[in-house]
């Protein structure tokens, strides 16, 4: 697993017409934020696993979507080890 790989799931994500837009756009800030190359890679995914586990809370989320935030997070925490 690379962080090649888990931006292109948040692409992938992104564009999923059934995606609540809120959730579009913490997807959208937080791989903006995980291309960023002025911080630590450790700090980036950090905070990515906590704006995406903050929606991922959210009631109204289908539960489609949470599952697929939730594989999101998995790949970051792993990436982070």
């Amino acid at each position: 697993m690379d962080i090649d790989t888990v931006l292109g799931k948040i692409d992938e994500t992104t564009q999923d017409y059934s995606m609540p837009r809120r959730v579009k756009a913490v997807l959208k800030k937080v791989g903006d934020d995980l291309k960023k190359k002025d911080q630590d890679m450790s700090m980036r995914i950090t905070t990515a696993i906590y704006g995406i586990e903050e929606v991922s809370g959210d009631i109204n989320i289908p539960m489609h979507a949470k599952t697929q935030l939730w594989d999101i997070i998995s790949d970051l925490e792993a990436l982070k080890r």
